[in-house]
């Protein structure tokens, strides 16, 4: 299959590729103009499973058709890809875009030396549609390196299956642990699985606890800026033994499903449909799938999750972010891909062809779908709740050692390691982390 694209940035004739129309809140990027000079090129891609998925191929495929090149997508699973990525970038063999979990510290500490890995983009007008806080993600030492087009939903909340909590006589969704607790015993007594954790994915499960952070800042006030100074720790923190604590619990009780550690999400929407199951983490236009592919009828909507009585918005200026390989034979083609999927016709399409996803956070007029079901939940949550990020893009060195985190935690609900042990796992992590990076406050 072919793939090709354009990017131009109008800024002075003959000396840049692009034509820019732009103002603060709507920038307008236009292609490279097409002068068969990549034409037969090859570009590869390297991504982890699920942050391109199917909603780049119809644009993939016009970049392909227009500069008359082909696209090697190599999508690798998710616990296998920052190993390989890592040994790519150190062997010089790495493909000419690859992808990261981006976040305001993920470029020093998952890249470590983006001038020697990366593309130097600074300059390129695509950085302004991208708000400011995503471009937090994409920036390092005052140079842009990424591109990051994610959505603006709320992540990772739980969706639950409203029509079932009705039939059930729930009356209302679950805001502290042990309201959740009452609410799981109901649903788990109508031979139905109340809360669905695939734990055989290996990075769903630990959600629950890092989606919360807002709760445990707001227990220790100043803990994010500790955590990122090397003032405190993970572990001995009560209100992170207590969320471990509750988490172990419900496992204990069934609540997850009876081998959730050896179930993947695959089956999903199914399970949903069946209604095997009531409520997962998901993120909010996750309905939007369930409504197309599940067609039940049943009608979904969304709570908080209340581990630690929790009542914080999973606040996230992160996601899945690509970069340029410095290594490349195909720069030009490289940037040019990069100016092509910030055209607003390729935002669009992505858009619309997201099996998931609603919306875009871009400075780009293009047609967002919001549900109805996200504004409603959007107008429970308090503004006031809303200003702290989740842990593991909030602090240093955290999310880097997120599959880690996943497998102790684990370990911890089959009885092999204790819930401090957990948290000192991560703590270690983070210093060998910030030692790699030669992070002063380690030293």
């Amino acid at each position: 299959m072919k793939r090709i694209a354009t990017l131009v940035i109008c800024i002075a004739l003959a000396l840049s590729l692009f034509c820019v129309s732009a103002s603060a809140e709507n920038v307008v990027i236009e292609a490279v103009p097409n002068e068969g000079q990549f034409a037969g090129e090859e570009l590869s891609i390297l991504v982890s499973t699920g942050w391109m998925d199917n909603r780049y191929d119809p644009t993939i495929e016009r970049f392909e058709e227009t500069y008359d090149v082909s696209v090697d997508l190599q999508v690798i699973p998710a616990d296998q890809y920052q190993d390989i990525l890592q040994s790519n970038l150190a062997n010089g063999t790495c493909p000419d875009i690859f992808w990261i979990q981006s976040n305001p510290f993920a470029i020093g500490t998952q890249i470590v030396n983006p001038e020697e890995y990366c593309i130097d983009f600074t300059g390129e007008a695509w950085q302004a549609i991208m708000p400011e806080a995503r471009q937090t993600s994409c920036v390092y030492d005052g140079k842009l390196y990424g591109l990051q087009l994610w959505h603006n939903s709320p992540e990772y909340v739980m969706v639950y299956n409203k029509t079932l909590f009705d039939e059930l006589g729930i009356e209302a969704v679950p805001t502290t642990y042990e309201e959740l607790k009452a609410v799981c015993a109901t649903i788990a007594e109508a031979g139905i699985t109340p809360w669905f954790v695939p734990g055989a994915d290996g990075w769903q499960h630990q959600l629950a606890f890092f989606q919360i952070g807002g709760v445990y800042e707001e227990t220790n006030p100043g803990l994010y800026e500790a955590l990122n100074n090397n003032t405190a720790t993970f572990a001995g923190n009560e209100k992170m033994l207590e969320v471990l604590g509750q988490f172990k619990e419900l496992s204990d009780l069934g609540y997850f499903g009876e081998d959730w550690i050896g179930t993947d999400s695959t089956n999903m929407v199914n399970e949903y449909a069946d209604r095997n199951i009531a409520f997962a983490m998901a993120n909010s236009s996750y309905i939007k799938q369930l409504q197309e592919e599940a067609a039940t009828g049943d009608e979904y909507g969304m709570f908080l999750i209340p581990l630690g009585d929790n009542d914080w918005f999973p606040t996230n200026p992160a996601g899945p972010t690509m970069f340029g390989f410095k290594g490349t034979e195909h720069e030009d083609l490289v940037r040019a891909f990069f100016q092509f999927v910030c055209t607003p016709e390729s935002l669009q399409e992505i858009l619309d062809n997201s099996p998931n996803y609603t919306n875009l956070d871009v400075n780009v007029e293009i047609d967002q779908h919001w549900l109805p079901e996200e504004e409603e939940f959007m107008a429970t949550v308090n503004p006031d709740k809303m200003g702290v990020s989740v842990l593991q893009t909030g602090t240093k060195y955290t999310n880097d050692y997120w599959m880690q985190f996943g497998q102790d935690l684990i370990a911890y609900c089959q009885g092999t390691i204790e819930a401090n042990d957990v948290l000192a796992n991560m703590d270690q992590n983070r210093a060998d982390g910030a030692s790699v990076v030669g992070d002063p406050n380690w030293q």
